[in-house]
């Protein structure tokens, strides 16, 4: 193993697993250059080229097979919400997919027609039919991504490759989790699980980073000095969270009610943010304790529920995501994250927000990916393989580019 940089480190995400060199590279120069598609149950892929076998089913759902180009799947769903005038449990998805891609998934909406899908730049629709349920998480085995990374040391990639192959793969949450242009969201994510306003105002408005657009730099810098209605007609357009935020301080909001402005599923997202850093600072304990695979002290799931790995004989070790409900049985995994909390200052509890609260859950330790195709020539590196629903394949790619500040190639 391989102690990760400063960057990584700050997400929790303190070890590579290889040691092999840095072998830079770029991803994403184009959407074309980072495919997803989702792997339904059975093992469908829900190809960008189309693909058959779904049974239609008389219902009121209407299921549509969306390909995005460069489109954030959050957005795409608030702008059919509104488009269409549906409430929000009315469309369902089975994951949230890279926005700087191509991204191949599966949408369902409640009692609309194909005819009325309204056109949005950069999506497409390519085909719909019928269901008596709603698409979700539940029904997303993984997903199968199609990379391309650009200028990197085709030799150094091969070795990195190699040793990938030979150890499992740290199930980290990867940088889009938190940002790497500003990589916060989990500090805001912190802040609103301590009842912080004054906190969350500074991780958004006094913290600014070299790779942010200068408008949204002296925006930030007029907010933190508390003049928001300046801020506010400096913010941009396109950063609306802030701009939520801004215009609640400005009108005279208390602090509390004026981070409640922001929509709750981007606060949601920020809590859930934190829960991915408090897990991959779990995952680097248990990395650097070893075994890369299961010992006995480990927890493994039987039937759903954490048991420990001695007791079944082996199987996939799991490790706690902090939230409300959980129980972890005595074991390594408990020692870890009663560390944890205890550094954070935290209790379990303490995730018991209304509206954005989050329950604690299990994941999987490793998640290596099952690989379909490795092609070294022509100056770039092009890979393509399966991994496990919510496995991240940044996780992958940062073994090979090991980047000292991951927005700079691309990540």
């Amino acid at each position: 193993m391989k102690k990760a940089p400063q960057f990584d480190e700050s997400l929790g995400l303190e070890w590579y697993v290889t040691d092999t060199r840095p072998c830079g590279g770029a991803i994403k120069r184009t959407p074309e250059d980072f495919i997803v598609e989702e792997v339904l149950e059975g093992g469908l892929v829900v190809s960008v080229s189309g693909f058959g076998g779904i049974e239609e089913r008389p219902g009121p759902w209407l299921w549509v097979h969306v390909v995005k180009r460069g489109v954030d799947t959050l957005k795409l769903v608030e702008t059919l919400r509104r488009s269409l005038g549906l409430r929000r449990g009315d469309i369902g998805i089975g994951g949230i997919k890279d926005a700087r891609a191509v991204a191949s998934q599966i949408i369902s909406l409640f009692g609309v027609r194909p005819e009325d899908l309204p056109k949005i730049p950069g999506v497409e629709y390519r085909a719909a039919w019928y269901a008596d349920s709603p698409i979700s998480p539940s029904r997303i085995v993984g997903n199968r991504f199609t990379l391309v990374v650009r200028d990197v040391d085709i030799e150094c990639a091969a070795e990195a490759l190699e040793a990938l192959k030979a150890v499992p793969l740290p199930n980290y949450y990867g940088y889009q989790r938190f940002g790497t242009v500003r990589p916060v969201s989990h500090l805001l994510g912190r802040a609103l699980v301590r009842r912080d306003p004054d906190e969350f105002l500074r991780v958004m408005f006094c913290r600014t980073f070299e790779a942010e657009s200068p408008a949204a730099r002296e925006a930030r810098e007029l907010a933190c000095r508390g003049d928001y209605s300046a801020a506010l007609s400096r913010m941009p357009k396109s950063l609306l969270e802030e701009r939520r935020l801004l215009k609640a301080l400005a009108s005279g909001e208390n602090l509390w009610n004026a981070v409640m402005a922001v929509p709750y599923n981007i606060l949601k997202i920020f809590v859930e943010a934190y829960q991915a850093y408090l897990f991959n600072r779990t995952l680097s304990l248990r990395l650097a304790d070893g075994p890369l695979g299961v010992a006995e002290d480990d927890l493994v799931l039987e039937a759903g529920y954490p048991v420990p790995a001695s007791r079944v004989g082996g199987g996939q070790p799991v490790l706690p995501v902090p939230g409300l409900g959980l129980v972890v049985p005595e074991s390594r995994a408990r020692d870890y994250l009663r560390r944890i909390l205890s550094e954070e200052g935290l209790e379990l509890r303490d995730f018991a927000l209304a509206r954005v609260g989050a329950v604690g859950s299990y994941r999987r330790a490793f998640a290596s990916p099952a690989w379909i195709l490795v092609d070294l020539s022509g100056g770039a590196a092009k890979l393509s393989f399966d991994m496990p629903r919510g496995s991240y394949a940044t996780a992958v790619l940062r073994e090979i580019v090991k980047p000292e500040l991951p927005y700079r190639h691309g990540f």
